[in-house]
C-alpha cells in the first residue's frame, strides 16, 4: 500500500510539474527531487513485496541440475544465503544511513535531512531479512515456485 502511495505521489508531482512549466511557463521547483525520492521508496517497497511472492530474480541453473528430490533443500539453501544477503545488506545500509544522521547532510532543493529519505534502504532489508529467514525454515510458506511446484 504504501509503494503504491508513493507511485502515486511520484506521478501526480511529475504531472503538476510538466503542467506547470507548459501552462504558466513555470513549475515546481521541489517536485523533481520529491518525485525522485519517492520512486526510491516505492522500489526498495517493491522489491520486499516481489520477494515475498517469490518473484524476484534467482538463478535457475540448480533447478534444472538437482534431482527433484532435492529442490526442497536447494530452495532451503537458496533462502538462507539470501537472507545472509540481505541481513548484510541492511546492517551497511544502517552504518549509511547513520553516516548521513551524523553528518546532517539535507537534501538540496527540498532541505529535508537525506536520512528521512534513505530510512527505506535498512528497512527494506530488515523485512526482506525476516521473510528469507522464514522461508529458509518454512517450506510451507515459501511462495510456490511455478516452474517446479516448489
Amino acid at each position: 500500500m504504501l509503494g503504491g502511495v508513493c507511485i502515486f505521489v511520484m506521478s501526480f508531482l511529475v504531472l503538476a510539474d510538466i503542467s506547470g512549466r507548459e501552462l504558466f511557463g513555470t513549475g515546481l521547483a521541489w517536485a523533481q527531487k520529491i518525485a525522485v525520492y519517492m520512486m526510491i521508496w516505492a522500489g526498495f517497497l517493491g522489491a520486499s513485496i516481489t520477494q515475498g511472492k517469490g518473484a524476484h530474480l534467482r538463478p535457475e541453473i540448480a533447478d534444472k541440475i538437482w534431482p527433484v528430490k532435492w529442490h526442497g533443500l536447494f530452495h532451503s539453501i537458496r533462502w538462507g544465503v539470501t537472507s545472509i544477503f540481505c541481513l548484510f545488506a541492511a546492517y551497511h545500509s544502517w552504518l549509511y544511513l547513520l553516516e548521513s544522521f551524523d553528518l546532517s547532510d539535507r537534501s538540496p532543493v527540498v532541505n529535508i535531512p537525506l536520512w528521512v529519505v534513505q530510512l527505506v534502504i535498512p528497512f527494506t532489508f530488515v523485512l526482506m531479512t525476516i521473510q528469507a529467514l522464514v522461508f529458509t525454515f518454512s517450506s510451507n510458506l515459501r511462495p510456490i515456485d511455478k516452474k517446479d511446484g516448489h
